[in-house]
């Protein structure tokens, strides 16, 4: 019987930190935190074209579209605004990937919604979070949400896709409101 054996996880703990990935028809990004908090995963990205989109909550705009479809472009689609508990007492939102052919940059970003709304100064090291990329070849990025710079935005990661293939890199940045418009394509999406 041949040896079988796991990828290793690959943990990206510093900004700028890179790792290459590989998937064929299934990639999910997983946000887990430990607090009570509502916390939203977003994933926006920019088409090899220069077009911009995302796939967030339906609650941002009550449109249901905006969930994404694994059917249609953009083959990206959120599970929605319903923490889904864990073991060990952590929560979890996911969003599933098919296909990023014809995306260049995607975008990890978690948003604190209720300290956006309500302005409050927040950081984001006391949720105990982290994103999880898992792929359908084994890898398995790690991802710490664990800055204790003070915003409501925290870009994650970016997703580089080239013709020399996929990798993820630590972006660790925490944003206001409006340096995310500005800096984040597609993030426009979810603000008035």
């Amino acid at each position: 019987m041949a040896e079988v054996t796991l990828k290793p996880k690959v943990i990206l703990k510093r900004k700028g930190e890179s790792a290459p990935f590989a998937f064929n028809e299934r990639l999910q990004i997983e946000m887990v935190w430990s607090t009570d908090t509502d916390l939203d995963l977003c994933l926006f990205w920019k088409t090899k074209d220069g077009k911009e989109g995302g796939v967030f909550s339906n609650e941002y705009n009550q449109n249901m579209d905006d969930l994404g479809s694994l059917e249609k472009f953009p083959f990206i689609k959120h599970s929605g605004d319903e923490k889904t508990p864990r073991s060990g007492g952590e929560s979890n939102e996911q969003i599933k990937v098919k296909n990023i052919d014809a995306l260049s940059e995607l975008y990890v970003v978690v948003l604190n919604y209720g300290a956006a709304i309500d302005n409050q100064n927040v950081t984001f090291n006391e949720h105990s979070g982290h994103v999880e990329i898992i792929t359908d070849t084994g890898d398995n990025l790690d991802v710490p949400v664990d800055s204790a710079d003070a915003g409501h935005v925290y870009l994650v990661c970016k997703i580089e896709n080239t013709d020399s293939g996929k990798k993820a890199v630590n972006e660790k940045r925490v944003l206001s409101l409006g340096q995310a418009f500005s800096e984040i394509p597609g993030f426009k999406l979810i603000c008035n």
